[in-house]
């Protein structure tokens, strides 16, 4: 005999079935009746072939548990864990009071379907792909058997543009920003750091004798080596050594957040549809711009394969093409007429 019942106290559908002639009554973790109807023959489907067998251990821990378990592994193996901290926020209310073997594909589906009502798609991936690497990591560590949600697939996004700023925006920029922040954009735009990089540079890894910043908290892992320009050589001399970090704020502790002085430098400059992270592609457009080489372009930036850097190729061939466009007429004497390249191609090859 198998059923599914519902609690009143809470709402929940449950499932009651028998294994191994032992009566097994347990949550589906969901107020939906269909819902806990698969789940139950899900279920009596893994018994019947001999995929369910009951195990002497304690069951799979409460999501909302496990999710403070999994933190303080974050906060020691992963540099992105604040990211991870924001996610939980949405991810806790729908499924912390699941156990982890409860949280089932349309229960991570329906959550889905919400979140896209109210953020990006890229949004929704970023805390789908976090409760799946809990999951990932509750298998690992003994606590769940399988990953119930490995196969839920992300959201479509659509391409991103990659925003820089001209010359006359950096510069209402800096003139904007207020000190010690405005050092911190100067040193984005001239050197393509990251944020976090640029938060986290201490001032062992500045050598202004050889004007170089080995740059360590970098997201492939590997160290990166940036030359300083004669703007950041400046800079970097006549900043006071108040701490083992190069940048601080003005009660001298380390900068954590900067989302603040970033939205009034932008607001006092009229600088609209930019990211802090767009300083980092400005950086890496006008190095384009200036002829500097791919592979140059790809080191500087840190990229470990050329696809990355693709993306600010048309921006050198298209100051190549207007630095040869000033040839024209200068040798013949003639006026070149401009060429439409939608014109009917001639065959060259035709006899």
């Amino acid at each position: 005999m198998a059923r599914i019942f519902r609690r009143k106290s809470n709402g929940v559908y449950y499932i009651d079935y028998f294994v191994d002639g032992r009566r097994q009554k347990k949550s589906t973790g969901t107020k939906n009746r269909k819902e806990a109807e698969r789940c139950l023959q899900s279920r009596l489907g893994d018994i019947v072939q001999g995929k369910f067998k009951l195990e002497d251990r304690k069951p799979a821990p409460y999501f909302e548990e496990f999710s403070h378990v999994y933190l303080d592994w974050a906060k020691q193996n992963k540099k992105s864990w604040e990211r991870d901290v924001y996610s939980l926020k949405e991810l806790i209310p729908v499924f912390g009071g699941l156990r982890l073997a409860a949280i089932h594909p349309f229960k991570v589906e329906q959550y889905k379907i919400d979140r896209k009502k109210k953020v990006k798609p890229a949004t929704v991936n970023r805390e789908v792909a976090l409760l799946k690497r809990i999951l990932n990591i509750a298998v690992e560590w003994g606590k769940l058997k399988d990953n119930p949600i490995r196969n839920v697939k992300a959201l479509k996004e659509p391409r991103g543009i990659d925003r820089f700023l001209s010359e006359e925006e950096c510069s209402r920029l800096v003139k904007a920003c207020q000190e010690p922040f405005r050092s911190i954009v100067i040193t984005a735009l001239n050197t393509g750091m990251r944020k976090s990089e640029i938060l986290n540079l201490r001032w062992k890894y500045v050598n202004l004798k050889q004007r170089l910043i080995i740059v360590t908290d970098t997201k492939n892992g590997d160290n990166r080596f940036l030359p300083m320009n004669q703007t950041m050589l400046q800079m970097l001399s006549s900043m006071p050594r108040i701490n083992e970090y190069v940048f601080v704020q003005q009660n001298g502790r380390p900068y954590s957040w900067i989302n603040r002085a970033w939205r009034n430098a932008k607001a006092r400059a009229g600088i609209e549809n930019c990211r802090f992270h767009d300083l980092r592609h400005t950086y890496a457009s006008h190095l384009a711009m200036k002829g500097v080489d791919l592979m140059t372009l790809r080191e500087l930036m840190g990229h470990k394969s050329m696809n990355m850097i693709q993306r600010y190729a048309h921006l050198s061939a298209d100051h190549k093409r207007q630095a040869v466009e000033q040839l024209d007429s200068l040798f013949t004497g003639e006026n070149v007429p401009n060429v439409s390249h939608s014109k009917k191609v001639v065959n060259f090859d035709r006899r």
